[in-house]
């Protein structure tokens, strides 16, 4: 009997480690404690991914691992995008190998949060004690990012009130965590349940996403929100007085995103020939060094097709195509091309993955991916609401990865697995089952 009592609580606590490891998981490095050891430094998010871990192992010992072996085409092709990264770290002599390889440690860490969630939420409580905590800790983050616009706290330079800023996750991070929390009051708005949570959601999510001013991160919004009205449509479980909220929501929150982000539409516009922008520009535009900086990836990728450059290497091959830019983008400051000094990347993850490490791991990557929105759309039948907000986080962050390179050890990391887990989970949580729920008490 004390084995069934022990079963019982463990049931009830390890899922909650997860929800506890949000505020530290989504909270910038600067913010976190940290400990060095030689070349490795552990934050307080590493710390609390590898307890989520551990609880995970320790939910499969209890009540046991089948659940892994459904998602296998996910698992595997997670496991050989982290392949290709490690073995991309070897080739062509790249010097900063051990780096290199510590990057990909991390990413692998970030990636075990993947099959950790299918072995922690077992029931429908679990998760929905998450999702509860994820959405606080959005509501916070939009708040403080609020507090940061009007000038009334700090952020990272500072009070500078009126400034597009980043509340205490950081950029881009901060558009794709909050986009996920607006994504799961999308799906519950589309399936018209759980309104208590999606009024919580929707405008904690849709705050931080304006305030982001991420165009990728929009851009992932839109995309998910797309997908998840076709797919709750073709299922007919959407009325037109809710797909009409949703893309009230939309539009809304788009307009809130273009006020602050209008400038750099025009300018990105202008530069690829759709609009001309008549506003007066002085120094680096970000849509226009964006332009510049995919010509310089395309051209990298282009001379080394098959295996890229090697992992991250692609930070510093760009002086061979450096005069080439130039003569392209001749309206481009100085200070917008790559140099020593900015070590500006790629910015975009996908043609980042082409450049580093060719088609094959552009192939994994995207592999992945598909493998997660392949999960949540077989799931869908098992469990709408989980297997509809998976597919949008899923969606959010391939968006989001459109603006930023290949970085480890950030938010969007999570986001990325934590939404590849979820989908990989929804099938063995049935809606208001109790699978791996407690024993029954003496």
């Amino acid at each position: 009997m004390r084995s069934l009592v022990f079963r019982w609580q463990a049931a009830d606590i390890l899922p909650l480690v997860a929800a506890a490891s949000i505020p530290l998981i989504f909270l910038h490095v600067m913010y976190q404690p940290s400990l060095a050891f030689g070349p490795l430094t552990a934050y307080g998010s590493d710390i609390v991914i590898l307890l989520t871990v551990l609880a995970a192992a320790s939910s499969g010992v209890l009540f046991g691992w089948e659940r892994l072996a459904g998602p296998r085409v996910l698992w595997v092709a997670t496991a050989g995008l982290l392949v290709v990264f490690a073995v991309s770290c070897l080739w062509r002599g790249n010097a900063g190998v051990r780096t290199h390889l510590i990057t990909v440690a991390k990413f692998a860490e970030y990636a075990l949060l993947a099959p950790g969630c299918v072995l922690l939420f077992r029931r429908t409580v679990d998760l929905e004690r998450f999702l509860a905590v994820f959405v606080a800790w959005s509501a916070a983050a939009s708040v403080w990012g609020l507090l940061q616009f009007l000038g009334l706290v700090n952020e990272f330079d500072g009070k500078r009130p009126g400034q597009r800023e980043v509340s205490f996750i950081g950029h881009e991070s901060l558009g794709a965590f909050t986009g996920c929390a607006l994504l799961v009051g999308v799906a519950a708005l589309a399936l018209g349940e759980r309104r208590r949570l999606a009024w919580w959601a929707l405008p904690a999510g849709g705050l931080g996403v304006i305030l982001d001013g991420s165009i990728s991160a929009y851009f992932g919004v839109a995309l998910a929100t797309v997908a998840v009205v076709l797919v709750a449509w073709r299922a007919r479980s959407l009325s037109l007085r809710r797909l009409l909220a949703i893309a009230a929501v939309l539009v809304v929150v788009g307009g809130g995103v273009e006020v602050l982000r209008g400038s750099d539409v025009s300018n990105y516009l202008s530069v690829i020939g759709i609009h001309v922008s008549k506003a007066p520009q002085s120094g680096v535009q970000t849509g226009s060094q964006r332009v510049l900086l995919l010509y310089i990836g395309v051209r990298i990728w282009e001379a080394h097709p098959w295996l890229g450059v090697g992992f991250d290497e692609s930070n510093d091959r760009y002086q061979p195509y450096l005069a080439a830019a130039r003569r392209r983008y001749p309206n481009n400051p100085p200070l917008a091309f790559p140099s020593p000094a900015h070590r500006w990347g790629i910015q975009n993850f996908w043609l980042q993955l082409l450049a580093d490490t060719g088609v094959v791991g552009f192939l994994f990557g995207a592999a992945t991916f598909a493998a997660g929105v392949r999960e949540a759309l077989r799931s869908f039948a098992q469990n709408r609401f989980v297997a509809l907000f998976a597919l949008g986080w899923i969606l959010v962050a391939a968006g989001t990865w459109t603006a930023i390179g290949i970085v480890a050890g950030i938010p969007l990391d999570a986001v990325t697995f934590l939404a590849l887990g979820l989908a990989a989970a929804a099938r063995s949580i049935r809606e208001g089952g109790e699978e791996g729920s407690r024993p029954a008490r003496a």
